[in-house]
């Protein structure tokens, strides 16, 4: 059982334009229930091929991030649609789902975010989000497309917005049938050990059929993506939960499981071989929590940076396709989280 002070004190929105105070971390620690599932994710001793590792993230203390963009239209409280995360040498970057940005922020508790723009295609809708060496890899839904951009060594000091857009590289599958939409590509990573692309798709089938999240392994092939082993499937236990957002965690694979309209929210393993999720981390208190607080909590990008935290980051509106330049100002705002 774990009590603690009062949530909504640690936890309180910051002003416009005030600074913050950032001596001691935002805890969440008053949820005063019984958290069995985290209790049990203290292994750090050697562990053997028959032993499981389990990650130390601690639920009770968890801070919401507050940046500051360069360009104020990409700040919290406007409907930024972030769906991915990446981490790298002490930055993240999140794209800008409709709107052809990735912020570029340090991994601190008062970042700046630097806004980068993108040459994508018209309406390209940006997911996921993976660091490869000096460039980056974007899945886009909208196409069913990967783009790469080169950013080089400019990568941790990328301009600002005042900039021309960052050029991109489209690279097609060149043997996958999968059709752009708004159930598609929503995650992207690099093997640690084979160096594939893994790319999310985040729910095919039916209620007839059963549903599953597919987990494509690709290989570049000059300009070309190509698969040369079988895609992972993750079973659901029903068409209303899928898989957004990959990162690796000590070389394993792990994702974001969220169902729909249920809010429940988990951090899976996912199996390499058999693609069976186990549950690592429960996150529906915590994520329900921060919605009474104004932030969405529909959380879509994951990652986990070098010290071994943990970082989501969630889509803080719905829209369909757009034609304007910037993000309007939103009630829910972009949550970005530190476990």
């Amino acid at each position: 059982m774990v009590c603690c002070r009062s949530f909504q004190s640690v936890v309180e929105p910051q002003e416009a334009g005030t600074e913050m105070d950032t001596s001691w971390p935002r805890f969440f620690g008053c949820f005063c229930a019984v958290i069995s599932v985290a209790v049990g994710f203290g292994c750090t001793t050697s562990v053997s091929q028959h032993e499981e590792l389990r990650p130390e993230w601690d639920v009770d203390q968890v801070e919401i991030i507050h940046w500051r963009a360069s360009d104020g239209s990409f700040e919290q409280g406007f409907a930024l649609e972030a769906s991915g995360l990446a981490a790298s040498r002490g930055h993240l970057f999140v794209p800008s789902e409709k709107y052809a940005r990735i912020l570029v922020l340090d991994q601190t508790t008062d970042p700046r975010a630097r806004v980068i723009r993108l040459d994508v295609p018209r309406h390209s809708e940006l997911e996921g989000i993976a660091v490869d060496g000096e460039k980056l890899l974007l899945c886009d839904e909208a196409h069913a497309s990967v783009y790469e951009v080169s950013i080089g060594d400019d990568i941790h000091r990328a301009a600002d917005d005042a900039s021309e857009p960052l050029k991109t590289k489209m690279l097609p599958f060149a043997d996958l049938e999968v059709r752009g939409g708004k159930i598609g590509f929503e995650g992207i990573e690099i093997g640690p050990d084979d160096g594939r692309m893994y790319v999310l798709l985040e729910r095919s089938g039916s209620e007839k059929t059963a549903c599953v999240s597919k987990i494509y392994r690709v290989r570049r092939a000059g300009d070309s993506l190509i698969t040369d082993i079988e895609p992972l499937e993750v079973a659901l236990a029903d068409c209303a939960w899928r898989l957004t957002g990959l990162a690796w965690w000590e070389g394993r694979l792990i994702a974001l499981r969220t169902q729909f309209p249920g809010e429940r929210y988990e951090v899976v393993e996912i199996n390499l071989t058999t693609g069976a999720a186990e549950v690592v981390l429960e996150l529906t208190d915590v994520l329900r929590s921060v919605a009474t607080l104004g932030w969405s909590n529909n959380v879509e990008g994951i990652a986990v940076t070098e010290d071994g935290a943990l970082w989501l980051v969630a889509d803080n509106a719905v829209t369909g396709v757009i034609d304007d330049p910037l993000p309007p100002p939103n009630d829910d705002r972009t949550l970005l989280l530190r476990i």
